[in-house]
């Protein structure tokens, strides 16, 4: 195994949480841009109207992408918060059983 682990699952479970929230809120903020996008359908007309629009649902989906794979890494970060507690228990399990009298 190569590395050294330097962080908690605790700490790894903290990072999860920041970056789904900050998900939460940039898709929070993408639903504002678009209502305040599709406001502007009533005052503004013509080509540069549709332009805009159609160039805003580009970016929106973009937007969407992020905000998937910004939830994804939350998600990933809890697997391995999880992942890393699991094999800590392992060898806590493992350590418990050997023998304390091996040398004699």
């Amino acid at each position: 195994m190569e590395g050294i682990l330097r962080v908690t699952p605790e700490q790894l479970e903290a990072a999860s949480g920041e970056f789904s929230a900050k998900g939460t809120r940039i898709g929070s903020l993408t639903a504002q841009m678009t209502q305040t996008v599709e406001s502007l359908g009533g005052v503004w007309e013509g080509e540069a109207a549709l332009a805009y629009a159609n160039r805003f649902r580009r970016l929106d989906e973009d937007i969407r992408k992020m905000v998937r794979m910004v939830q994804e890494h939350a998600a990933d970060l809890n697997e391995m918060a999880r992942v890393y507690r699991e094999a800590e228990n392992v060898n806590q399990e493992e350590i418990a059983v050997l023998s304390g009298d091996v040398i004699v």
